[in-house]
């Protein structure tokens, strides 16, 4: 039964924060029915300490290809048996081993095992059988467009599992969908999906720097300078230090900012800052300053590259970043919970009338982490400045977008000035729903990670051991994070093996902590 999942992420660190996500899990059977969101509600709590291990190693970390899972994420969504009249697959199907059927589909096709991707059904799949991957991918290519179904396929899903694929199909069969973004497929994956996917789009090729024309970049970390966000700034210089060096002086990495939107603080004497000025009012939002910092700070710094990488503190730098736009086409990391489509008068409201149609092919993303050109940028910053304010003064807005809110300013900006983006999945792991870093540029340790003693993951409920960002909005955490139990997704066990050598390579973190425990935030040349 097609479903949508709403979850409720609900983060108490002395207030409250929590939004709606709409996940649109689409399913196979029963795709075109018009009834098609019931709501399960997630929610995560964390406040509990973690113990300080008395042997403090800290040495740089040097990340390897993770070892296969042992563990899976429990499925949230219930699978309901349902009669469809499974057709007999044809022999010429069942005769093929299941790794040739997956193995079939070309380059072009982008093939995916153990992956299901999401979209508008176009053509069902219990009836349409092929022989395999390929076939289903040549099916979805030839797929007419046509005055119902304007868009074409783009999408294509099919089962290359011997005993079927659920009540989604038999083996063999062969589903085709369109997604706005085949690019950056709406998708559930893991060890437990039978399917295999793909979508059809051109894939990017990178522009590289030539003699006289660089493709170096400024990446530019908002702040407010609050504890929280200090000690997690700290931790992203270190790593994006480390990797620039790396990359030596002829990568795409160039110059740093800290853009702290808030008073002088002892950190602009490690980390290179521009001091700008908060709104007068956030009606308690404080990120509302985010945008309009960027509008001061490119009024008031000329910089030398031409492209900008806009970051957040809790950003990890995982290996030596390239520039990842095609010419001077913005690059972002798309969010799922950034869905143009569920908010189409909404949208609207802001963009103007540009039908639903176009809203649902609005890009999916925030303003980081996004690279950009920086005349692109000044054009943004003003509108996604003004929207952000008008969203939050906005009741309808507030209460749809929550704490996301100046991240949708930033989306409905762009469309604005006329400014797309590429999507780059990769350009950002978000642990723990990303099990491995695998081929990722930057962690983002957004999400509170709870497992059991024995590294089962637990969403939505206290884990034996846990680690969230938020249980150190007020303190420095200590210079050393228990390691996850074994079994705990790679990623994880990646994440605070980084945090604890960013902290240990820090020679000022005590120093910080200490100051902050006497008093609160320490001020320029306290140190």
């Amino acid at each position: 039964m097609q479903k949508a999942i709403t979850v409720c992420l609900v983060f108490l660190a002395g207030f409250c924060l929590s939004f709606n996500v709409i996940r649109n899990l689409a399913q196979h059977r029963n795709a075109f029915e018009t009834n098609q969101e019931e709501p399960l509600a997630h929610s995560s709590f964390h406040s509990a300490s973690v113990k300080k291990h008395q042997d403090q190693n800290f040495k740089t970390v040097q990340y390897e290809h993770p070892e296969e899972l042992t563990e899976s994420v429990t499925n949230l969504e219930e699978q309901q048996e349902e009669d469809i009249g499974t057709p007999p697959a044809p022999d010429s199907v069942a005769e093929q081993p299941q790794d040739d059927l997956t193995k079939s589909a070309d380059a072009s096709c982008h093939a995916e095992a153990q992956a299901e991707y999401w979209g508008d059904v176009v053509k069902f799949g219990v009836n349409n059988i092929k022989k395999d991957a390929g076939e289903c991918c040549e099916d979805c290519k030839n797929f007419p467009v046509t005055a119902e179904n304007p868009d074409g396929c783009n999408t294509w899903v099919f089962c290359p599992a011997k005993e079927g694929c659920g009540g989604g199909g038999p083996f063999g069969a062969c589903w085709l969908k369109y997604q706005p973004h085949p690019e950056a497929p709406a998708v559930n994956r893991g060890k437990d999906i039978p399917w295999t996917s793909g979508s059809l789009f051109q894939d990017r090729e990178l522009t590289k720097s030539t003699p006289g024309k660089s493709r170096k970049f400024h990446t530019v970390m908002t702040t407010n300078g609050s504890v929280y966000v200090n000690w997690q700034s700290q931790i992203m210089y270190y790593f994006f230090k480390k990797f620039k060096a790396l990359q030596g002086p002829d990568g795409d990495m160039g110059g740093f900012t800290r853009l702290l939107h808030g008073e002088p603080d002892a950190l602009m004497d490690e980390i290179p800052t521009v001091v700008v000025e908060r709104l007068n009012k956030e009606y308690g939002f404080v990120v509302l300053s985010r945008p309009n910092a960027f509008v001061q700070w490119l009024n008031k710094v000329e910089i030398e590259e031409d492209y900008i990488l806009m970051a957040e503190p809790d950003h990890i730098i995982l290996r030596p970043i390239p520039n990842l736009m095609v010419g001077d086409k913005a690059a972002a990391f798309p969010f799922f919970y950034i869905a143009p489509k569920e908010f189409p008068d909404l949208i609207q409201k802001y963009v103007g009338p540009i039908g639903k149609r176009n809203v649902a092919k609005m890009d999916p993303v925030g303003n980081s982490p996004v690279m950009i050109h920086k005349n692109d940028l000044k054009k943004v910053a003003p509108t996604w400045a003004d929207l952000a304010v008008k969203m939050k003064t906005d009741p309808e807005a507030d209460k749809a977008w929550g704490w996301v809110l100046e991240m949708w300013a930033y989306t409905c900006a762009a469309q604005i000035e006329g400014v797309k983006h590429d999507l780059i999945p990769k350009l950002a792991a978000q642990p723990p729903w990303d099990q491995t870093l695998d081929g990722f540029y930057i962690l983002h340790y957004t999400y509170g990670n709870d497992f059991n003693e024995k590294g089962v993951f637990t969403p939505g409920k206290f884990g034996a051991w846990r680690f969230d960002k938020r249980s150190y909005m007020s303190r420095y955490p200590n210079k050393y994070f228990e390691l996850p139990p074994k079994g705990t997704f790679p990623s994880v066990r990646n994440l605070i093996e980084f945090m604890n050598e960013g902290m240990g390579n820090l020679t000022n973190w005590d120093d910080m902590a200490k100051a902050h425990r006497n008093g609160g935030r320490p001020r320029k040349n306290v140190l």
